[in-house]
């Protein structure tokens, strides 16, 4: 009979800490850390999809590559065919995604004309990104319309990663020749994301 009520005890004892954990894990759930939200026209967007774009939107063509042990290396590459010069030929632009095996990654982009049966590169130098965890340092947007510009806004590293510093501005725009020129350098203001000036 003592045998019979330990089994009783034991068996109930069981199941009150069963309940108990399985109320504790719904709990769990539901306290989830609020999202930051940022209200457009009354409708709550989350913070994290408001990305910065760099004005490039439906790839062609996407190809993923395998990253070596260290995490270092092309890990895709993305080609847009687009009509940059209004010659009504697409051309062709490839960004590449390069990872560092650590926060600093960056965007590179190549702009080649299409001439006949050949690309013509007409890529400035140094048309990348400067990407980092906290912040970036240096950042590109396309504009297509009413003519194609490429804006790149930019600052020098401080005394750490996210110290603000004085970002400048500067645009490229297409003569009629078919080059890329740029504009003059213009300051903007000291800041430790570029993204937030475009």
């Amino acid at each position: 009979m003592k045998k019979t009520s330990y089994f009783i005890w034991i068996l109930i004892i069981c199941v009150l800490c069963v309940v108990a954990f399985v109320f504790y894990n719904a709990h769990k759930k539901n306290t989830v850390k609020p999202q930051m939200m940022m209200t457009v026209n009354d409708y709550e967007v989350p913070e994290q999809i408001q990305k910065f774009s760099d004005g490039l939107h439906n790839a062609d063509s996407i190809t993923r590559y395998d990253l070596d042990e260290f995490d270092i290396g092309v890990s895709e590459k993305s080609i847009y065919y687009v009509d940059i010069n209004q010659d009504g030929i697409k051309d062709r632009i490839t960004k590449t995604f390069t990872q560092t095996g650590n926060a600093h990654s960056y965007y590179s982009y190549k702009i080649e004309l299409k001439k006949g049966d050949t690309y013509i590169d007409i890529t400035p130098n140094n048309l990348r990104t400067t990407n980092g965890a906290s912040c970036d340092l240096q950042q590109i947007q396309f504009a297509f319309k009413p003519t194609f510009k490429i804006t790149v806004i930019s600052r020098e590293l401080g005394d750490t990663w996210p110290t603000p510093t004085m970002a400048y501005r500067q645009e490229y725009g297409l003569t009629k020749e078919n080059k890329l020129t740029s504009s003059t350098r213009q300051k903007i203001r000291p800041i430790c994301d570029v993204k937030e000036l475009f």
